[in-house]
């Protein structure tokens, strides 16, 4: 049933209820004016240039209509007083309002139509989402109260320049990607934007994932007219679409950003400078301490500087000083601190081993950490350090100072080539005469050329040479110096020992009968015994030990016991002990003496 309106009118202290499914105004005038109450129990469509009035002053004893379901006007609607709907707010044509309010009490409900409705006061009550399908404006007081005003990609703009033209007590606005709640200011107050979102996408779908309120307030520095704008994107601003932010993509002083959301803030008119308090929970979100803005032109995350942190409960927030360039929206919470190091060591290429100083500029309270192809190898800012292996080695360094780990990777820093393996042998290492000939036989590994130094004042270029040595009369030194094709060098040496065989004579008499000659008798040694390894012992016929000696310049002058008793002609026997010198090869001769008087 339709309730067909030409011109109705209510005065004062009219009551009017209507029961029908939708009151159209079809080219009539109905007015409603201060002490009047309309109550529909069904739509309310206003066509064909009808005009529903609903006079007041926006305060108590304003008439007030009450529409159960929808609203949707085509026409030219005036509202100084009260509408309370219940349902969905469809303005295709003209609405106007001085004084009045508009309260959307039911469910979840559209603020639709085509025409961006200029309210003067909005207030969300009731139940559930209210969501714009096109502009919106409101020249008094939006109150979220509890509710949520989604905008989805539209702009709800606060046109009143108090800093109390937006309450609430727990509503937030949300938005999609190219959504926002706009305010208009003309004073350096406090400025609050209550954006929030329960999706974590782009789209801004309800409920579809974490809910987060995150606000910002904006101070204007001065009392000059401005406009802004903000929208919570809560979400990773590298998969906002369909334009990402990469966050990889940022200064080098900057180590960290908000995988959570980011902010899109913007100066719509107006040229003053503001500063912009940005608004986090760092139990959920993480500690941060300083914001950036995404410049489209690099594009990459910039740091703003002037930043301050402000803990405080339940958020905490990012205070930006007198910011005034508003020409790229994003904003994105992060982390900044030292710049990446810079590694000092040139790059270095060698024989192994390489002992190489690697170092960086030292700053205060930074601690650093040196890694050789992704293996720590110590800490500081100068680190000594030998590379044994060969190839070639990526130098990483890792700058901690509490808030940012910054690193630095040089590729290919540390060059090491293979060092040659010199070693060799000698045919015969041990030498026994005065001349003697000696093979060497060359045992290197990963060389091409050879230096010998045969440590007899002559030298050879050959890999296996033979050595002619003439008048030996002790140790030689050998050394060889071999080469790798790529210039490294190892050396081996080896001492060939003397070790010549004994050469003595042992005279078999003598004659002690006091004349010049032939008093004593000794062995005489020329080469090849160690004096200080000697004994000379003599024995008569019974086996008795009759005379010794350890100093072989010491001979038997046919005497024995301590009175040098004379001893009788006749033969006796001998046992000479001694060493070689250059081993411990015992040696032993024994014979007789004939001692003639």
């Amino acid at each position: 049933m339709k309730f067909l309106a030409l011109i109705f009118f209510c005065f004062l202290f009219c009551h009017t209820r209507v029961k029908s499914q939708v009151l159209l105004n079809n080219g009539g005038q109905i007015n409603a004016v201060s002490g009047a109450f309309i109550y529909v129990n069904g739509d309310v469509q206003n066509d064909n240039n009808g005009l529903i009035n609903i006079d007041g002053s926006g305060f108590l004893g304003s008439a007030e209509l009450f529409v159960t379901l929808d609203i949707v006007n085509n026409a030219d609607i005036s509202a100084n007083g009260y509408i309370r709907l219940l349902r969905h707010w469809f303005d295709n044509s003209n609405f106007s309002s001085s004084t009045g309010t508009v309260f959307m009490e039911g469910g979840s409900q559209f603020l639709g139509g085509t025409s961006p409705t200029l309210f003067y006061n909005l207030t969300l009550d009731g139940t559930g989402i209210k969501t714009q399908q096109v502009d919106k404006f409101a020249n008094g007081v939006l109150d979220l109260k509890s509710l949520h005003l989604n905008t989805n990609t539209f702009g709800f703009y606060s046109l009143n320049p108090s800093v109390n033209s937006v309450i609430r007590t727990s509503g937030f606005v949300s938005s999609a990607n190219g959504g926002f709640l706009s305010r208009t200011t003309n004073s350096n107050g406090t400025y609050l934007f209550p954006v929030g979102s329960t999706a974590n996408s782009s789209a801004n779908i309800p409920g579809s994932g974490v809910f987060r309120y995150r606000p910002v307030v904006i101070n204007p520095t001065d009392a000059f007219q401005n406009e802004y704008s903000v929208r919570l994107a809560n979400l990773d601003a590298t998969n906002e679409t369909p334009i990402g932010y990469d966050r990889t993509q940022a200064e080098p002083l900057i180590c960290s950003s908000n995988p959570f959301f980011y902010h899109q803030i913007n100066r719509i008119l107006g040229a003053s400078d503001a500063s912009i308090k940005i608004f986090f929970d760092p139990a959920t979100d993480g500690t941060w301490l300083d914001v950036a803005r995404w410049n489209l032109n690099a594009p990459l995350w910039q740091d703003m500087g002037g930043t301050a942190l402000v803990n405080a409960v339940p958020l905490s927030y990012i205070n930006v000083s007198n910011w005034t360039d508003f020409a790229d929206i994003p904003y994105i919470l992060t982390k900044t601190g030292i710049s990446p190091p810079v590694i000092n060591t040139q790059p270095t290429g060698g024989c192994a081993p390489q002992n190489i100083t690697l170092s960086t500029n030292l700053l205060n309270n930074v601690n650093y950490t040196w890694y050789a192809n992704n293996i720590p190898i110590g800490s500081g800012s100068s680190l000594n350090s030998v590379f044994n292996a060969t190839g070639c080695y990526d130098i990483t360094l890792n700058a901690n100072d509490g808030n940012c780990s910054f690193s630095t990777t040089a590729l290919g820093l540390i060059c090491v080539e293979q060092s040659p393996n010199a070693a060799f042998s000698a045919n015969p290492s041990v030498l026994e005469l005065f001349d003697e000939t000696v093979n060497f036989i060359n045992q290197s590994e990963g060389a091409d050329n050879y230096t010998w130094n045969f440590g007899n004042n002559s030298t050879s270029f050959q890999s296996d040479p033979i050595v002619q040595y003439d008048n030996i009369d002790g140790n030689i030194l050998v050394t060889l110096l071999a080469s790798s094709p790529n210039g490294c060098v190892d050396t081996a040496s080896l001492i060939l020992i003397y070790n010549p065989s004994p050469i003595y004579y042992i005279p078999n008499t003598f004659s002690p009968d006091g004349n010049a000659f032939n008093q004593e008798w000794k062995p005489i040694f020329t080469t090849g015994f160690d004096p200080y390894n000697f004994s000379l012992l003599v024995f008569n016929r019974w086996g008795e030990l009759i005379w010794e000696s350890h100093d072989a310049s010491i001979g038997w002058d046919g005497t024995y016991g301590m009175e040098g008793m004379i001893c009788q002609d006749g033969v006796y026997t001998y046992s000479i002990q001694f060493k070689t010198p250059q081993s411990d090869k015992k040696h032993e001769l024994t014979g007789h003496i004939t001692l003639v008087r």
